[in-house]
């Protein structure tokens, strides 16, 4: 059923992505993923590529928020397994690198456990706010390289990200690591 829904999603194009994005990331896996259909319609239809980017983004950001908050309604029974020091150490380790935790689980292949990190930001209260610029920057990050990927090289984008995929991620989470080392230069106390 789930196989056939999708079918019908990739037939509606952008929106159908939109929703694809959203249920994928609302904890309800569907076969190829926001990722296929984001390589497909940017193939087919590379001067919208901006526009699939954007909405597949945006859907990933809502479905995300609906697993965010199962965590945040399930998150006093998971947290009191935990004594009170270690959650608050948790807690703390969250506001300072929450961000970045999420960005980078977004942004990661499959078959990282990107749900749980979800769970995790949610159970663990992570401002709203500032889970849904994370989840927004990462997904932002990754399907923007999709998107080019497949509105410049077509057909072979598939292939190349298959064979390179380790590459991209390692050269993503340089990335990532060289922001939060410049953060730390710039904003380090005296």
């Amino acid at each position: 059923m789930l196989n056939r829904l999708s079918g019908y999603l990739l037939v509606m194009g952008i929106p159908g992505l939109f929703l694809v994005s959203f249920i994928d990331s609302a904890a309800v896996p569907l076969a190829g993923g926001p990722d296929g259909l984001i390589l497909l319609l940017s193939w087919k239809h590379s001067g919208l590529t901006p526009l699939i980017v954007l909405a597949a983004t945006i859907g990933s950001v809502l479905g995300c928020l609906v697993l965010y908050g199962i965590g945040m309604k399930g998150g006093e029974k998971a947290l009191s397994k935990f004594s009170p020091d270690r959650i608050a150490r948790i807690h703390r380790k969250m506001e300072e690198q929450g961000f970045w935790a999420v960005m980078v689980s977004v942004m990661a292949p499959p078959p990282f456990p990107t749900k749980l990190a979800i769970l995790a930001a949610g159970v663990l209260r992570t401002g709203r706010w500032r889970f849904s610029a994370a989840v927004f920057a990462g997904r932002l990050i990754r399907y923007s390289l999709l998107g080019y990927l497949a509105a410049r090289f077509g057909d072979r984008a598939a292939q190349i990200i298959k064979a390179q995929y380790p590459l991209i991620f390692l050269c993503l989470i340089g990335i990532v690591l060289v922001i939060l080392l410049v953060r730390r230069l710039v904003f380090r106390s005296p």
